[in-house]
Parts: structure tokens; sequence; C-alpha cells
């Protein structure tokens, strides 16, 4: 009789409606928390990758310089936060050594590619990231 006497008591209903929506909205704060992160990381890796871009397009023919310039515009690397970069050569557009002359007598044209590497450790997962961008230099 008494349990009966309760059915129709909607007392603590919103209480109840909050416990079972607090576990959803707080996923979802963490997982636009978590996403944001991410997406700073790669914007920084990006960034690095310009100022390494920027100096050959100022002049700049040192690859390490122009990596060690890249890592120190990097804002916030990670641990384990790498950049590369490697030459390559063409005439004509077909694949070149970049100590000979091509076939009508003229310089290879020369590119450097950046590549940026890290592992991203966010909130709730961890992944390893890449970007790379390739600039003219001759």
């Amino acid at each position: 009789m008494r349990l009966l006497r309760g059915l129709g008591d909607d007392r603590g209903m919103a209480a109840v409606e909050f416990a079972l929506i607090l576990p959803i909205l707080v996923g979802l704060v963490l997982f636009g928390v978590d996403g944001w992160m991410r997406i700073n990381q790669v914007s920084q890796m990006r960034s690095a990758l310009s100022a390494g871009a920027r100096y050959y397009e100022g002049g700049g023919s040192d690859d390490t310089a122009a990596a060690t310039l890249a890592m120190q515009a990097w804002a916030h690397p990670p641990a384990d936060a790498a950049l590369t970069t490697a030459r390559s050569c063409t005439c004509g557009g077909a694949p070149s050594s970049c100590a000979a002359q091509c076939a009508n007598n003229t310089l290879p044209n020369v590119y450097v590619t950046l590549t940026s590497s890290g592992t991203y450790s966010g909130l709730m997962h961890s992944e390893s990231l890449t970007q790379s961008g390739a600039v003219r230099v001759r």
C-alpha cells in the first residue's frame, strides 16, 4: 500500500534525468577538447613546415639550417618530434640526378621535401602524426 502511494510523486525526477544525461555531456566535452588538441598539434606541425619552406624561399640552401629553423618554429612539439629534409631533382618532369645537367644542358629542378612527425597524446587516445610539404629551390 505504501509503495502505490508514491507512484504519482515526481520529486527528484530532474535529478534522475540529469544523472542519465551527465555521462553523455562529459563524453561530448572530452571528445571536443581532444579533437581541438589534435587539430592544434597538426596546425603547429604545418606552421613549422611553413617556416622551413620560407627559409628556402628567402634564398637559403642549407638543409640542416632549414630543419633547425623549422624545429625552433614548432610551438610545443611532442617529445618525439622530428623534422627531416629530403632533396629530389627532375629534368622535364622525370626524376634525375641532382649532380648532372639535363639533356638540354640546363640544371635540373631541385625540390626539398620537409617532413615533420610526432606522437599526439590526447585525453582519449594517442596517434602518430606526419605532415609533409615540398618546395622548389631551383
